[in-house]
């Protein structure tokens, strides 16, 4: 039975296969935020069900000639939606921070050869090589590691560097401190580290007050 995994020449992938997977996958980035107007912003928090109930019964303490009801509902949904907004925009700032994060290119054998690709061209099974100062482009499964120390503060908060043997994943958005590292990437965009935490902070809203 032929195997359904790409072409390799030597160590890494040939540049038709890269190309071909890149094709089917997609780059290796990081999803941006859609620009939205203020009232888009608006329009959204006003359709969360529950703020909808809070306006029908401001309507109904209206047409009851409860104004003190009312005015203290409007306030709530006034309150709510501009939190709301607010939380909206910190998300996506957030995203273009995390952006921000990723490696501008990366080291990849291709063809049997060393190369610097830009690194939203990574792919899967691409062979990547890391030294001090790099940014881990995508996740990846280390093959080689010798005194690798990762700097994983931008997504764990850990403020010491960690260290990762031969085996270990090194993750998006990760930076090396000290050694060097060769892997294979495992995931890259939307579902390597950076990209689950982008899509998190994109998908998480503020409940109604």
């Amino acid at each position: 039975m032929a195997s359904s995994t790409a072409p390799v020449v030597a160590r890494g992938l040939t540049a038709q296969a890269a190309a071909a997977r890149l094709r089917a996958e997609g780059p290796n980035t990081v999803a941006a935020p859609a620009r939205r107007h203020l009232v888009t912003r608006i329009a959204r928090q006003l359709g969360d069900p529950l703020v909808a109930l809070l306006i029908a019964a401001a309507v109904v303490t209206t047409a009851l000639g409860d104004h003190p009801d009312t005015v203290v509902i409007a306030l709530v949904v006034v309150v709510n939606t501009a939190i709301g907004v607010f939380q909206e925009v910190r998300a996506d700032r957030a995203i273009a921070a995390l952006d921000r994060m990723a490696a501008p290119t990366a080291r990849v054998e291709r063809d049997g050869r060393h190369l610097v690709v830009p690194a939203a061209e990574l792919v899967r099974d691409d062979l990547v090589h890391l030294e001090p100062g790099d940014v881990v482009p995508a996740d990846l499964r280390l093959s080689e590691a010798y005194r690798l120390q990762l700097d994983e503060a931008a997504l764990t908060g850990e403020s010491i560097p960690v260290t990762r043997e031969a085996g270990a994943e090194a993750f998006a958005g990760t930076v090396v401190v000290t050694g060097r590292a060769t892997g294979a990437v495992v995931r890259t965009g939307p579902a390597s580290a950076l990209g689950r935490i982008a899509a998190l902070v994109a998908t998480t809203r503020p409940a109604p007050t």
